[in-house]
């Protein structure tokens, strides 16, 4: 299958994409410190620990990947798998349509297998020659290898998890929504198998993931929709110069397009506090179900 957009540069690639999830993406983890503020019950003293310690684990996953990319980049799939999994879908409704935990805990990370290995499985020299720049060539050979099979296997009990519970289902409003959640992941599949990598994971991280994050925020703040939308965006500007004078730190003196990897690493590393932040949203939303 060819790429979309395929003649352009690769660094226009890099660029654009980055660009992307900088004005895009980035704005939704923003939407964290309002989360950090709101999950303190409006204290001072507590959101700025709070704060202090999701800065904190940003700058270890930072020395991790110094000193271990690979061990960096492990954790990172493994988080990301979990956080594909059930961020983009209302928790609650999730929680809803599969009422066992053992059950809806293998249709999340089911469909988070598909999600983080679907760009490898179609797309493995891509994949490697974009991994390689960032960690060794070892673990992203043993990525690209390793991904037709955990994409396959996430599909396939995805499936069964979706069908089992659409047949057991009396009621037809969730047999739709499972139906929905099928075809939109096909749909999302889809777009990563047409398109570069690069420009498959924007689109789906900028227009399907951070948006649907924007808007449940949204819907639970007490704020006026715009206001809170420009608040994520006044505290995402911070974001850029550190994203910039790390990725000079870490890899001053290599190729440009090493910095602009850099910079992706330093995003990725935001990932795993954000995931606390939303665990903590999401448990919130399932006790008011």
């Amino acid at each position: 299958m060819g790429y979309l957009l395929s003649l352009l540069p690769e660094s226009f690639l890099w660029i654009g994409c980055l660009s992307c999830i900088l004005l895009l993406g980035v704005p939704h983890g923003a939407l964290d410190i309002y989360l950090i503020w709101s999950d303190s019950g409006h204290n001072l003293r507590k959101s700025f620990i709070s704060l202090c310690r999701y800065i904190s684990l940003v700058l270890l996953a930072l020395f991790l990947w110094r000193v271990s990319s690979e061990f960096f980049w492990f954790l990172f799939f493994f988080a990301a798998i979990y956080h594909f999994g059930i961020s983009d879908e209302h928790p609650e409704v999730i929680s809803a349509i599969f009422p066992s935990a053992f059950s809806r805990l293998v249709w999340i990370y089911s469909r988070g297998l598909v999600l983080v290995f679907s760009p490898a499985t179609f797309h493995s020299e891509k994949v490697f020659m974009y991994l390689k720049h960032a960690t060794t060539d070892y673990f992203a050979q043993g990525f690209s290898a390793i991904a037709p099979f955990l994409f396959s296997y996430g599909f396939l009990f995805y499936v069964l998890i979706s069908g089992l519970y659409a047949r057991r289902s009396s009621s037809r409003a969730y047999r739709m929504l499972i139906v929905k959640l099928l075809i939109s992941l096909l749909l999302m599949v889809a777009l990563f198998a047409v398109s570069d990598p690069l420009v498959g994971f924007c689109l789906y991280f900028c227009c399907h993931h951070s948006l649907a994050h924007c808007f449940r925020v949204a819907n639970i703040s007490r704020m006026k929709k715009m206001a809170l939308l420009g608040l994520a965006f006044l505290f995402t500007l911070p974001i850029i110069p550190i994203c910039l004078w790390s990725g000079t730190k870490m890899w001053g003196g290599l190729m440009p397009e090493g910095r602009v990897i850099a910079l992706f690493v330093s995003i990725a590393a935001l990932t795993f506090p954000h995931l606390l932040v939303v665990e903590k949203l999401h448990h919130k939303l399932q006790r008011a179900v």
